[in-house]
């Protein structure tokens, strides 16, 4: 078994934080850029040899992995490697050729024991496949490389992966993770979110904008329709060269707007047929829960919970397991608002603008876009914020002239948001060309320089939106939980009826207000849990024949669910790397918002 990895430990965690307040709190820090300052954050010995620290732990646990795979595939092929040729097609075998699916007979009969092995060598192989891990494999372990020069594994057939998944949570990550996961062949995937599918405060209502670099990882878990619909607005840069020529570069960049991006995942998993519940009671997604959804009472392989910031709070004892750590004095509060215009711009446009320096800092993301759901999600905000407004007004006793100014400012606004709506409707319609209006979204900390640049949006009369939110300093120092946890772990296993259950993204660690790395950090721990899934189904898979085969090593079934096990734990090692490194990148930006934390004078 893999031997104990560093943990996000509270007390080493504490005192990178103490030296990133002294840090920031330098006036010639203070005057730089968020991107300058993280430079100069990982410089410091200590929070960078943390990251190293994480890292490394996650690559011993991954060549462990990959040790236990190639012991297994070495005695498989000693039972398989003449099926192996006649599956190349250099030997013959009337049993097995390119294209058998090696899938157990429908009358029951069980497969000759070697090609069971074979299926299982070849299951082992779409595992590493799926970790993006056979090219690393075949260079530490070269005999399998000249093994598989018969036969690649891309070309293995599709085999079936009877593995159950329950996703809670249809926010980004979640999203992303039911469509990919049915893309990839899980069996049965369920998702659950308590919003509405569409409509104000619903789950595809985010008005946010977001710079998204998991474009790569989308492709591989949404269909193309919807792949394609949200990298149309990848970032360009102009770039100038010594001799006065310039060109126009694609960026690894993409803005999305974060109710759309769920959105299009929502509808490539239900074009891949998963099966989805909205509005659900709080506990609906619990075995015994009594939610619509029967199939809740059935136990699951594994439990996915992209929940949000609440997530350790959904059930008693899941806070105490995933360790939570935070740091409450450190909160930082921030302003948001969101500008809508007639656009000049004939195609599609990104561009952000930025103020740096500590406390004065804004970012804003502008998009030129034309899609009509983008204006519809703003008024399904604006329905949601003026119901919200009249009913703070009367809870606080406002007066009859406030509640008078917050009905004529929200039919003004509609009014504006109907007629792009209409422009956009009567230009397709009569065949000219394309309209497109101005998405400008801006975020800051909540002080008074920067709530003076809100009013003077104000004043431009094209604010649409606006609201304040708190960032958090908390961090999850466990993303997984299995039976091998803790007894208590088990009792939280129990109330949502699985065996393994994972968290990630805002579950584990706030994102950041300056839009970075948070929605990409959300699908990273999407796809790491569609990883994980397909891998437990391929080993279940093996297993499940294996049982039921005569005159079986012994030690085979067993070796199997060690690799299962350390699997899971790949996931918590690579998680804790993972939310390290966003824990960082949020808990600068913090610091960069608030006032100096430390007296440098007196270091």
């Amino acid at each position: 078994m893999a031997t104990a990895t560093p943990s996000l430990d509270y007390s080493r965690l504490d005192e990178i934080v103490q030296l990133i307040k002294a840090e920031i709190s330098k006036p010639d820090i203070r005057v730089l850029n968020n991107r300058a300052v993280q430079a100069k954050v990982f410089q410091i010995p200590k929070v960078s040899n943390y990251m190293a620290e994480l890292r490394r732990a996650e690559e011993a646990l991954r060549q462990e992995i990959m040790k236990k795979i190639s012991q297994l595939i070495h005695k498989f092929q000693e039972y398989s490697i003449d099926v192996t040729l006649a599956r190349a097609g250099i030997l013959s075998d009337s049993r097995v050729h390119a294209g058998s699916s090696l899938e157990q007979h429908d009358d029951g009969q069980q497969l000759d024991f070697d090609l069971l092995c074979l299926d299982g060598k070849e299951r082992l192989y779409m595992v590493l496949n799926q970790y993006d891990w056979l090219k690393d494999f075949y260079r530490f372990y070269p005999q399998h490389f000249y093994e598989n020069s018969f036969q690649f594994v891309d070309r293995i057939p599709q085999k079936k992966l009877h593995v159950k998944v329950k996703v809670v949570g249809l926010g980004i990550a979640g999203s992303l993770a039911v469509s990919g996961l049915k893309k990839n062949g899980v069996d049965t995937v369920v998702g659950y979110d308590r919003r509405a599918r569409n409509g104000p405060r619903s789950v595809t209502s985010r008005f946010q904008n977001a710079s998204w670099r998991a474009y790569d990882i989308a492709e591989k878990m949404l269909d193309d329709e919807s792949f394609q619909h949200l990298v149309q607005y990848q970032q360009r840069i102009n770039v100038t060269y010594d001799d006065g020529t310039s060109a126009v570069l694609s960026s690894d960049r993409v803005q999305i707007i974060l109710g759309d991006a769920v959105d299009s995942a929502l509808e490539s998993a239900e074009r891949y047929g998963a099966k989805l519940f909205f509005d659900c009671d709080t506990f609906g997604f619990l075995k015994n829960g009594g939610g619509e959804d029967k199939d809740a009472e059935e136990d699951v392989d594994i439990v996915g919970l992209f929940a949000g910031a609440h997530t350790s709070s959904l059930v008693p004892g899941l806070k105490e397991e995933m360790n939570m750590h935070s740091w409450k004095d450190l909160s930082s509060p921030c302003i948001l608002w969101l500008e809508v215009k007639e656009s000049e711009k004939k195609g599609a446009y990104t561009a952000r603008d930025i103020e740096n320096g500590a406390e004065k800092w804004h970012f804003t993301i502008e998009a030129a876009r034309n899609s009509k759901r983008d204006l519809v999600r703003i008024r399904d905000n604006l329905v949601a914020q003026h119901l919200w407004n009249l009913r703070k007004y009367k809870e606080y006793g406002h007066s009859a002239n406030e509640m008078e100014e917050e009905e004529k400012q929200h039919k003004l606004t509609m009014a504006k948001i109907e007629r792009l709506l209409n422009e956009l409707e009567e230009k397709k319609d009569d065949g000219l060309e394309e309209s497109r209006y101005d998405y400008i979204f801006s975020n800051a900390p909540d002080n008074e320089h920067n709530r003076a640049k809100l009013d003077a949006a104000k004043t431009k009369g094209n604010v649409v939106l606006e609201g304040k939110y708190t960032v958090d300093i908390a961090i999850a120092s466990k993303s997984m939980i299995d039976a091998s946890s803790s007894e208590a772990a088990k009792n939280v296993l129990d109330q949502f009826g699985t065996a393994v259950l994972v968290t990630g993204g805002d579950a584990c660690v706030n994102p950041n207000p300056m839009a970075a790395y948070g929605a990409t950090l959300a699908c990273e721990f999407a796809a790491m849990l569609v990883q994980l899934s397909v891998a437990h189904g391929h080993i279940n898979a093996i297993i499940k024949g294996l049982e039921k085969a005569e005159n079986v090593d012994n030690d085979l079934v067993p070796r199997l669910k060690e690799l299962k096990s350390l699997l899971n734990q790949y996931y918590d090692t690579r998680g804790n790397a993972e939310n390290y490194f966003q824990w960082m990148q949020t808990l600068i930006c913090n610091l960069y918002s608030l006032p100096a934390q430390v007296d440098v004078t007196k270091l």
